[in-house]
């Protein structure tokens, strides 16, 4: 099982689904940026467009928080310069047919993203259906997707060149620990691939355990560190450590308990 609890740090609000807000766009079109749309536990309606904001769209449970599109739509679009500080996480995406971008061609049936480069962590990104980017569909941008799962996921017989499970053109994402059962990524530009390319991205505040570093999103998140656009060190952003927190994910709960019981006994032996 894939038991994950609920992060997110409460610098803005938190819209509860369907608490505060019947359903998930009524959540994101009341957000702000610096939000958090959160979803309770159960199947949730789609599709959801994310209106360019830069807010989080999380699920109490992956394996228990579906967001459900329909066989006209994407599930989740973001075509509005959603950036870093657009975070999808916790969700399972699924039952998405894509969006018309062209006369006769569907795409993006769960994500659907032109000209972005938001982050997906935590996802589960299955069932859904399209004639390129079955998964996911990426036009230019740098999309992250961190500790994703792809399965299910159908292209129609003759799809084409490129037209693997997530779909990307003129595109640079990046994909970290993320597994694909029998799908894949496919290249319509087939681009040059760089190796650390954001070094002119925004900078803001990584919290690394005990320490902050000014640092960008993608070098934050391939630390495992939590990253705060626009926003310095000194400014008290990074919470301070628990010394319970064994694995430094800013809770305490089993997995920490684990930990300490499997390291059970003298130091250093």
């Amino acid at each position: 099982m894939l038991m994950y609890s609920i992060m997110f740090v409460a610098l803005g609000a938190v819209i509860h689904v369907p608490g505060d807000a019947p359903d998930p766009q009524s959540g994101v079109d009341a957000a702000v940026d610096g939000d958090t749309v959160l979803l309770a536990t159960g199947i949730h309606r789609g599709p959801v467009d994310m209106r360019g904001k830069a807010i989080t769209l999380q699920g109490m449970d992956v394996e228990e928080t579906v967001l459900l599109g329909t066989p006209e739509s994407s599930v989740i679009c973001m075509v509005s310069g959603e950036g870093a500080g657009t975070v999808i996480r916790d969700l399972m995406i699924a039952g998405g047919g894509g969006t018309w971008t062209q006369p006769g061609m569907r795409r993006g049936g769960g994500l659907c993203m032109e000209q972005v480069s938001p982050q997906i962590v935590r996802c589960l990104i299955v069932g859904n259906t399209a004639d390129a980017g079955s998964a996911a569909w990426i036009n230019g941008g740098a999309p992250l997707f961190k500790d994703c799962w792809f399965h299910g996921n159908q292209v129609p017989a003759g799809g084409g060149t490129g037209a693997g499970s997530v779909t990307c053109n003129e595109s640079n994402p990046r994909l970290i620990r993320c597994g694909f059962h029998g799908e894949g990524i496919g290249w319509w530009d087939a681009p040059v691939v760089s190796i650390r390319s954001d070094c002119d991205a925004v900078g803001g505040a990584c919290c690394l355990s005990e320490f902050c570093v000014q640092t960008t999103a993608l070098a934050c998140s391939d630390a495992g560190g939590f990253w705060h656009e626009d926003v310095a060190c000194g400014s008290g952003v990074c919470p301070t450590v628990c010394v319970e927190d064994v694995n430094n994910d800013r809770r305490v709960n089993l997995t920490d308990m684990l930990r300490v019981l499997d390291a059970w006994g003298m130091c250093g032996q």
